[in-house]
């Protein structure tokens, strides 16, 4: 069941395939040998470097949750209902917040997205701590 939960948490990472064919679609590479098939060498594509923050900004919350989901799960602290609807109201707010992200939506939507997969981190971890 944890390794589900992990599995969805990585799944929500896959902006790494959205930067690589957004680069391709637009012919805009970060190295010279990329650009053999044409395009050009360009860093700071709008489109492109928004999508990338986006998925630095993924990679940077769902790391330590998955890593919190499994020392909740080592540890024996809780429930699996628990750590389900914590890795489900997770899982919702971080696809929610690259939604926003890369659309461009106005705050506060994405700040309440963040907000929010960081309250499920912030609950994790003191559930852990709280039964050492």
């Amino acid at each position: 069941w944890y390794q589900r939960r992990v599995r969805e948490a990585v799944v929500s990472t896959q902006s790494t395939g959205i930067v690589g064919l957004n680069r391709v679609k637009r012919k805009v590479f970060v190295a010279e040998e990329d650009c053999v098939f044409g395009g050009q060498v360009k860093t700071n594509d709008v489109v492109i470097e928004r999508i990338r923050r986006a998925h630095l900004n993924d990679l940077e919350n769902i790391l330590p949750f998955i890593l919190l989901v499994l020392l909740y799960a080592a540890s024996g602290v809780g429930s699996v209902h628990d750590v389900a609807v914590v890795s489900q109201v997770f899982i919702a707010a971080r696809i929610t917040h690259t939604i926003v992200y890369l659309g461009s939506v106005m705050q506060p939507f994405r700040g309440l997205a963040w907000f929010i997969g960081l309250g499920c981190n912030v609950y994790l971890a003191c559930k852990i701590l709280m039964n050492l």
